[in-house]
């Protein structure tokens, strides 16, 4: 234990009334006053020397900063070569080579709308109507005052099957340009399109007299008559149009779908033919192939090989993997066409046919559940339209799975055969 003296009895240490650190201050500042003025009534002497150091400093500064520069710029492409390129494959028809050409510069071309224009028109002519409408919109934010850019996202929207919002597009072109001839032809397809036949045939005779030279006006002409059953008319108009527009190979295909229909088959393949071997991703002529050696000429194998490269050009294409189905459905290659037909809903459709031959594939393998998840809706939306042979056939195979849904885990003969009235849309 520690006694603790109390504080009352300890004694008080006093301070120095001058300490050490105030007599060190006081003498180092003396030194730096009278060293100052030493400096100043002999600057003419200093200064060379003060002068000589500061310029090194600043020397070894500027040496520093050079070394410090930003770091190798990375050289900007020159567009040019390219864009030529693009124009020449372009005008040539090579729609593949032009869409790819054009996709290799588009980031460095931002305010080129042409270049946009060119890549959704390639786009649409290759049935990725998507990307079209992507590409189109890209334009207008290049251009929010480009008739041309409105008109074309007017035409990508119609042909993805949304007349409406095309026909919104169409009139801002008009009303950009009024004297658009591309504007007023892809409003009269959207006028097409929504039922308003007239309306359109009125608009298109109106533009071809103002401007004959328009290749969208004899187009759009040549659809209003192919609606109305008028072949030759169509045939007349679309190859006015061609003539016009050689490098616009949808047009062409226009012509082979006509041909197609008047059973000339020989003159359809020939086109179609020509434009898969200048562009051979063109999903719309290979789509068209396949329909024609499928349904008319009888040669599933062959519609295969057209419409295989068809999905894998363009997996999104609800029409090419339907056909795809019925081709393998036809070669008896049941399961594979089930997994076309459920990759055909699976894009969405509301086609009854689609619905149909999606269930009648899932009964040709023994799943009556899974068939009847088509059938049922499919079957509703038949009674809306006003084909009785699709109705019909609902009718006909819903009551094989109906009844039971206990199916076979092999299907036999019977069931892999086309139900009696099967309808055939392709």
């Amino acid at each position: 234990m520690q006694i603790r003296t109390p504080k009352k009895y300890r004694g008080v240490q006093r301070r120095n009334v001058v300490s050490c650190r105030r007599i060190m201050f006081y003498m180092l500042a003396i030194v730096f006053i009278f060293g100052g003025i030493g400096i100043y009534q002999n600057r003419q002497l200093f200064a060379p020397t003060v002068q000589a150091v500061m310029n090194t400093v600043v020397e070894q500064m500027e040496e520093s900063a050079a070394t410090i520069a930003a770091p190798e710029p990375t050289p900007t492409v020159d567009p040019s070569n390219k864009l030529i390129e693009g124009n020449n494959y372009w005008a040539q028809g090579a729609v593949n080579e032009a869409l790819d050409t054009y996709l290799e510069i588009v980031d460095t071309v931002p305010n080129e709308v042409a270049v946009f224009d060119r890549i959704a028109i390639s786009l649409i002519t290759l049935g990725r109507t998507d990307e079209a409408i992507e590409f189109a919109e890209q334009a207008i934010n290049a251009n929010p005052y480009s008739a041309d850019a409105w008109a074309i996202r007017a035409w990508a929207l119609d042909w993805d099957g949304r007349p409406g919002e095309a026909l919104s597009s169409a009139l801002h072109a008009i009303e950009l340009n009024p004297d658009s001839s591309r504007a007023q032809a892809y409003l009269a397809e959207a006028y097409l399109s929504l039922g308003q036949n007239d309306r359109a045939e009125n608009l298109v005779a109106d533009v071809i007299e103002d401007n004959p030279n328009s290749f969208e006006a004899y187009r759009a002409s040549g659809l209003i008559k192919w609606t109305n059953l008028d072949l030759d008319g169509a045939v007349q108009d679309f190859e006015t149009a061609y003539n016009i527009a050689d490098n616009m190979t949808f047009i062409a295909i226009d012509i082979a779908t006509i041909e197609t229909a008047r059973q000339n088959f020989d003159a359809a393949l020939e086109i179609l033919e020509g434009v898969v071997e200048a562009n051979p991703q063109n999903t719309l002529a290979l789509y068209q192939l396949g329909v024609i050696h499928n349904g008319q000429l009888g040669n599933p194998s062959q519609a295969i090989s057209y419409l295989q490269d068809c999905v894998d050009y363009n997996p999104t294409s609800v029409d090419c993997h339907y056909i795809l189905g019925r081709a393998q459905y036809r070669l008896e290659l049941y399961q594979e066409a089930a997994n076309s037909f459920e990759q055909t809903m699976e894009l969405g459709t509301n086609n009854p046919y689609h619905y149909y031959w999606a269930g009648w594939s899932q009964i040709n393998i023994g799943n009556c559940t899974r068939a009847m998840a088509y059938l049922d809706p499919g079957y509703q939306i038949s009674l809306q339209g006003n084909d009785g042979d699709i109705v019909s056939a609902f009718e006909t195979v819903m009551p094989e799975c109906r009844s039971s849904f206990n199916a076979p885990d092999e299907p036999d003969a019977e069931a892999t055969d086309e139900p009696e009235g099967s309808p055939d849309d392709a």
